[in-house]
């Protein structure tokens, strides 16, 4: 059947219907990707590396660093999927794989443009309670982590010079807060990756990865060819689920929407938010702002695998920021998009070796939170694929907390 699509700017009123879009704000113009054109298939490597988003080139860089002869496999472009559909806020936490020194210290040294800004971000309580939250989150941060204060209404008012619906209580300021392009992160790591010796191959979906019999190696049938590895990280999002069928319940779907306005003047200095996420947005380098979330107001039909918009909520975005800030100018909405995150039930991701099989590891499920722990993550778990040990890093993310046996 073929898909409908929308003009970039246009809501459809007639219908709540999901719908598909053109590709995202950052993916638009890229083409392929960064330039270079898929490698030739190796008919035998280390390790394979399933899935170009964040998490596997990440994983393929690391890997890649230890002198691991490395392939990474991804159906479409690098970034394709959920890695290039968020608004590149990242917001580092006190925890040892999300502290950002390791990002930033890889940007510097691999010379990765990645449109990174360091600006702080601001999130807005709708209400007493959260407020009553906010201050307690305060007040009880660890000695060392990053400054964070709360901010009343009038305070968060004079931070961002301009006027905030009294609806709001006041705010959380973070200013340890930061933007990226996640398009130009994940196709810098790729061509670090690539410099460091690992090969990459765009346009090359993997069907399925088998023992090859009596060898002790893994045969992944792909797209174009066959490649045999002595290990394969498996990187592709809820797809892991098809390649480990006793994670596929453990990994589930939650779609997110995404609108960009056309360009304006500069309102929005850093990245902004309401609550714990429910409405998120930023402004770009070029005046686009970049806002998403609104899942609270259709959730069951957010439940969904397919990367498609949903009007009910994008007419919710649409009226969001007017109601929020009285004295915005006109916006209009120049693109719309829809993200799938991979979710887990207890919130943490999954990472690590597929338990009962030696030579299979997953990382996956972060739940819209990539891009603050994917390098330390990903290093933690290179190690373990490099030196077959259990980092301890990665004992609160292990597989076997779902499924305590995963016979191949």
């Amino acid at each position: 059947m073929r898909s409908r699509s929308v003009r970039p700017s246009a809501v459809p009123t007639k219908t709540d219907r999901p719908v598909e879009t053109a590709p995202t704000y950052w993916l638009r113009g890229t083409g392929d990707g960064d330039g270079q054109p898929p490698t030739a298939l190796p008919g035998r490597v280390g390790v394979l590396v399933v899935g170009g988003g964040l998490m596997g080139v990440a994983s393929a860089y690391w890997l890649a660093r230890r002198g691991l002869d490395v392939l990474v496999c991804e159906a479409r472009r690098l970034g394709y999927g959920a890695s290039g559909r968020n608004i590149g806020v990242v917001l580092p936490a006190p925890r040892p794989t999300e502290d950002c020194a390791l990002l930033d210290e890889v940007l510097h040294e691999e010379r990765v443009d990645a449109g990174y800004q360091e600006a702080g971000h601001l999130t807005l309580a709708s209400s007493a309670q959260v407020w009553d939250r906010v201050r307690a989150e305060v007040a009880r941060r660890p000695a060392g982590a990053a400054p964070l204060h709360a901010l009343t209404r009038p305070e968060c008012e004079d931070l961002l010079g301009m006027r905030i619906n009294r609806r709001f209580a006041g705010g959380r300021w973070a200013t340890d807060g930061r933007g990226v392009d996640p398009v130009r992160l994940v196709d810098g790591l790729g061509r670090a990756a690539r410099e460091h010796g690992a090969a990459v191959a765009t346009g090359t979906r993997v069907r399925t990865v088998a023992p090859v019999r009596g060898g002790g190696r893994l045969a992944a049938d792909t797209s174009r060819g066959r490649v045999i590895a002595d290990a394969v990280v498996l990187a592709c999002h809820l797809d892991i689920g098809r390649f480990v069928p006793s994670l596929a319940g453990a990994l589930t779907p939650a779609r997110g929407q995404v609108l960009a306005t056309a360009p304006t003047r500069p309102m929005f200095r850093f990245g902004m938010a309401v609550d714990w996420g429910s409405v998120y947005w930023r402004q770009a380098a070029d005046g686009t702002i970049l806002l998403g979330g609104g899942r609270q107001v259709d959730p069951d039909r957010e439940q969904s695998p397919r990367a498609l918009v949903n009007p009910r909520i994008q007419r919710h975005l649409d009226g969001f920021l007017p109601d929020a800030f009285p004295d915005l100018p006109p916006l209009r909405t120049s693109q719309r998009w829809a993200g799938v995150m991979d979710c887990t039930p207890d919130g943490r991701p999954v990472v690590g070796r597929v338990t009962g099989q030696a030579d299979r590891w997953v990382i996956g499920g972060f739940g819209g939170h990539g891009i603050p722990p994917a390098l330390a993550t990903a290093r933690a778990l290179a190690e373990a694929v490099a030196t077959g040990t259990d980092p301890e890093l990665l004992a609160p993310f292990a597989p076997d907390r779902f499924h305590p046996s995963d016979q191949p």
